[in-house]
């Protein structure tokens, strides 16, 4: 009897005493289907693989008696299905008692813990004939399964479910937020480069994602997208995320790779294969979504499933032909996918993942998603490979770019010293001063000679560089009526002849030093240079004037700053065009140099440059 199977137990199995009528036409009245054959339900066997069942109505009769002297609240289920209607039949009418949707969300449903109960009371003394209607929704498999369900038995269930079940939660949480993360840095990728391999991928990502969420959405439990769009939710199939993403993963494959390029065969076939996919979805969607035909539909899932897993295996051995740096983490992660999928549509097919199921509906397929975890880690692997490349391609291209204008301002340097040496020998000349014009013409062709053998090179030694300037020096010293004191030191730490240098990197300074600093002094002018051992990676190179500082040379020569100031700004964009070509950081600092009362004293310049 109920109340004693409900006190022993906490349910009752109501399927020995239910019999079944199925409509399959769905348009019988509840008093038409009443006077049909009934037939128990213990002897109907259901097909495992169905696509008919969804146009059906399934109609249960049981009669419940509560001997008792209490009135028994009970849940009521005959398992998961589209809608449960519970009537009980008084006479000839027939009373609803309650009933259940599968789209329903907590706040709508009878039982909000479960959509699948139905929260009945039986009455003390009383007998209870009831007609339960049943509906389904697209499916491969069916069962009916009408229990009587304490809630003390029901919520023992949920605990057993939790400790049971807790896992897939896990699971599933870590896999979508991977694949989240994932999609989204690889659409930022696409924002910054423009690939649209990129895009592709993200969106096979992306779909991944939808997927997972439509399965962990059929639990009662979790409510976040497609629990308030039913008809994405039921209506769509996994084949329509599969096709989806399938379409993505090829996309990608065929741009990534560049197939045209390096498998023009293949590349075609593949694209054939993407139209292909492309026309099954419309068709899908078209039979899903507009006609609503779910047997269709159904039969559509059964010939792409094995249509996929063929192409994948065909797709993935063409991929050891193909031969590149980055194709090897294309191969391994292909291979790994398709087992996965293999291996998921056997556990689909085959009943092998659990069906029964309290809180996660859909049992993930912990071989597919292992086997996508590891194919997101090799392609991944294969685009920061690709990635690098490009940017080391890049790097070379932009290397190669500033080391021609590199080049090209080291070519400017010289014309712009050889002027001002030019208007050095002209001024002696003007001032018939030919014995000092000689020996100034002397200097300056070694001068000259030097600098052009130097000028084909990006770096010169340190000797090389000093002997330049000291020259340079010596020839600017000599133009000065009186001359100026020239003080010179090199640390004995220094090894010149082992250290490289930018050619002509020290006249510039030297130059503005004289020509604009002590030049405007009239007497006690003292340039010095000095080259000391900072550490075993760097030395500093300090060129010191007592001239008339920065600030007062300014104004001495505002008709004439774009023309003085040529061969300083062409020598800084060359430390900065060092820097980018040659990773040479070479420090520059220019000091103005005050008296306490804040008058000019001269300028140093300090150079630290590495060795």
């Amino acid at each position: 009897m109920l109340s004693q199977h409900l006190n022993d137990e906490g349910l009752v199995d109501a399927t020995p005493n239910t019999t079944l009528f199925i409509d399959s036409t769905s348009k019988l009245s509840i008093n038409e289907a009443d006077k049909q054959l009934f037939r128990p339900l213990k002897d109907f066997a259901f097909a495992q693989l169905s696509t008919e069942y969804y146009q059906y109505n399934f109609w249960l009769k049981l009669t419940v008696n509560n001997p008792s002297d209490t009135s028994i609240n009970v849940l009521f289920t005959t398992g998961v299905h589209k809608s449960i209607d519970v009537f009980r039949k008084q006479g000839r009418a027939f009373i609803k008692l309650q009933t259940t949707n599968q789209a329903l969300r907590p706040n709508q449903r009878t039982y909000k813990f479960d959509e699948s109960y139905l929260p009945l009371k039986f009455e003390p003394k009383k007998s209870y004939e009831l007609f339960i209607k049943v509906t389904e929704h697209p499916q491969l498999y069916f069962k009916l399964t009408p229990k009587l369900v304490s809630y003390a038995a029901e919520y023992e269930d949920k605990i057993r479910a939790f400790d049971d079940e807790y896992i897939y939660f896990v699971h599933d949480g870590i896999y979508i937020s991977v694949l989240l993360f994932v999609a989204t840095y690889m659409f930022i990728m696409f924002f910054i480069e423009r690939k649209r391999y990129y895009l592709y991928y993200g969106f096979y990502l992306f779909f991944l994602v939808l997927f997972g969420f439509w399965a962990v959405e059929h639990s009662p439990y979790i409510i976040l997208i497609f629990s308030h769009l039913p008809s994405l939710k039921f209506s769509a199939n996994n084949n329509t995320y599969l096709l989806i993403t399938n379409i993505f993963y090829y996309l990608f494959h065929y741009e990534f790779l560049e197939l045209p390029k390096i498998a023009p065969k293949f590349s075609k076939v593949l694209v054939g294969y993407i139209k292909i996919l492309i026309g099954l979805l419309v068709i899908d969607t078209f039979v899903n979504f507009v006609l609503n035909d779910y047997s269709l539909g159904g039969k559509i899932w059964i010939l792409t499933q094995p249509l996929i897993a063929i192409f994948g295996i065909y797709g993935t051995v063409q991929l050891y032909r193909l031969k590149g740096p980055f194709v090897r983490y294309i191969q391994i992660g292909s291979t790994v996918l398709i087992v996965g999928a293999i291996v998921g549509f056997l556990e689909q097919l085959l009943l092998i993942k659990p069906a029964d199921n309290v809180l996660m509906r859909l049992a993930p397929s912990f071989g597919l998603n292992y086997a996508v975890l590891i194919e997101i880690f090799c392609f991944s692997m294969a685009l920061a490979y690709k990635t690098w490349i490009s940017q080391r391609n890049r790097n070379r291209l932009i290397r190669s770019i500033k080391e021609s204008e590199l080049r090209t301002l080291r070519s400017q340097i010289n014309p712009h010293f050889i002027f001002n040496s030019l208007n050095s020998i002209k001024a002696y000349i003007l001032k018939d001063r030919q014995l000092e014009a000689s020996e100034y013409l002397t200097d300056f062709s070694t001068l000259m000679r030097a600098i052009l053998q130097q000028s084909k090179d990006k770096f010169i030694s340190l000797s090389d560089e000093l002997e330049t300037t000291l020259l340079y020096v010596k020839l600017e010293n000599l133009r000065f009526e009186e001359g100026f004191t020239f003080n010179y030191y090199l640390d004995k730490n220094i090894k010149p002849d082992e250290i490289l240098i930018p050619p002509m990197l020290l006249q510039p300074y030297i130059e503005n030093a004289i020509k604009h600093g002590l030049m405007g002094k009239t007497d006690d002018r003292i340039l010095g240079l000095s080259i000391k051992k900072k550490s075993d990676d760097e030395i500093i190179i300090t060129i010191d004037d007592n001239g008339i500082g920065r600030e007062q040379a300014s104004l001495q020569r505002k008709n004439t700053l774009k023309h003085q100031s040529m061969g300083m700004s062409i020598n800084n964009e060359r430390v900065q065009l060092l820097g980018i070509t040659n990773d040479l950081h070479i420090e520059i600092e220019i000091i103005d140099k005050k008296s306490p009362d804040g008058h000019s004293e001269g300028t140093t310049v300090v150079i630290t440059l590495p060795i």
